[in-house]
């Protein structure tokens, strides 16, 4: 639930975030989409961390982020630069300066953030730039990115929420009002983390698969389980993505040793490119698995697709490193079924598998 309205409203009883009047439908969607995905991965973290401590001798555990917020401000200086210092002082919070792009993406590479702060009143081009280039890096892509300017151009509010702006700060937004928007922004990054770390904790070498990083098949088995329970109720949905890969046929085939080792950085490869909430683990030589959380079958195949053209046009080293060699992948998206328990869908995703018609899909 999002209030929106004045800053009377912020704190409304059951809130999930608060947009101040007036709230565009791309402000309004963009929220929603940020919000849905950290609920997925405050949810996930929590069934993950429930699975794990079956594993161990307590579920895992991590310090939240008590120490206070921390904003990179990008821009020329300005009095409104001078008045976000002033008002985040008031409550502790840390202010950085950057005067160009260039330092300011130094400042990125070098700290966290719980907000981005753009001047935007006269550059707007190196403001956007900014925002496009930060949504294109996986470690900035959830940053909180704000926008100063000293009017409301609804056409420009459209542009920059599509280039990944999360709000909009104008000439009419007070001292007060600026204050609790950036706050209410980093409140929602540092949740992210938080959630973020509780998933990470539970990488642990009981849950893992020491030779390829990923959650050993008795784990994941239990996870799913845990998620097929949590299911019935409507509160948790997810798909299965099953990938097998294939060495080459005939002279291109390599040693025993070189797939096998070939194999394994295609597990790295996978665990990477999947986000923190998903699980994926390898059931056998060849085939893995990997549980996607709230996600449609459309996006499933968008995974699925991405993963195969990666590991296709990577050159894995064989015995003769002047003969290398590439894996394909088959994909196959399997929709968990009514009572279906977590092995009998896992054997469903292995017997799609042989199936040869492309994404096909098991409902």
């Amino acid at each position: 639930m999002i209030a929106v309205g004045p800053i009377a409203v912020k704190d409304v009883s059951g809130a999930d975030a608060w947009i101040p009047e007036p709230a565009t439908p791309a402000q309004l969607a963009a929220r929603i989409r940020a919000l849905f995905r950290l609920d997925v991965m405050e949810r996930i973290a929590e069934r993950r961390k429930a699975v794990t401590a079956l594993y161990g001798d307590r579920a895992p555990t991590i310090e939240p982020l008590n120490s206070p917020a921390t904003v990179l401000y990008v821009g020329d200086a300005s009095p409104r630069f001078m008045s976000l210092v002033h008002v985040m002082e008031d409550v502790d919070a840390e202010v950085v300066a950057a005067f160009s792009s260039y330092s300011a993406f130094d400042y990125l590479h070098e700290r966290s953030f719980d907000a981005v702060v753009l001047n935007a009143d006269g550059k707007r081009d190196m403001a956007f730039t900014i925002s496009s280039a930060m949504r294109r890096n996986a470690r900035l892509y959830h940053t909180p990115i704000l926008l100063l300017t000293g009017d409301e151009d609804a056409e420009a509010a459209d542009e920059a929420f599509a280039r990944g702006v999360s709000d909009i700060l104008t000439g009419s937004t007070d001292d007060l009002g600026m204050r609790e928007r950036v706050l209410t922004l980093a409140a929602e990054r540092r949740r992210r983390r938080d959630a973020k770390a509780l998933l990470e904790a539970c990488r642990d070498p009981r849950t893992l698969e020491i030779d390829t990083g990923l959650f050993h098949s008795g784990f994941v088995t239990s996870h799913i389980q845990d998620l097929l329970n949590v299911m019935e109720t409507g509160e948790i949905s997810f798909a299965i993505l099953a990938l097998q890969a294939d060495l080459p046929d005939g002279i291109e085939r390599p040693d025993d040793t070189s797939a096998e080792k070939a194999r394994r950085q295609f597990a790295a490869m996978l665990r990477h490119l999947l986000r923190a909430e998903d699980a994926a683990a390898r059931l056998n030589a060849s085939t893995f698995l990997a549980v996607l959380p709230f996600t449609e079958s459309d996006g499933v195949d968008c995974v699925a697709a991405r993963v195969s053209a990666i590991a296709e046009c990577t050159a894995f080293e064989s015995e003769d490193p002047l003969q290398p060699f590439r894996l394909s992948v088959i994909s196959r998206t399997v929709i968990p079924q009514p009572g279906e328990t977590a092995e009998a869908l896992m054997e469903r995703a292995v017997r799609a598998l042989q199936t040869r018609t492309p994404f096909a899909r098991q409902a």
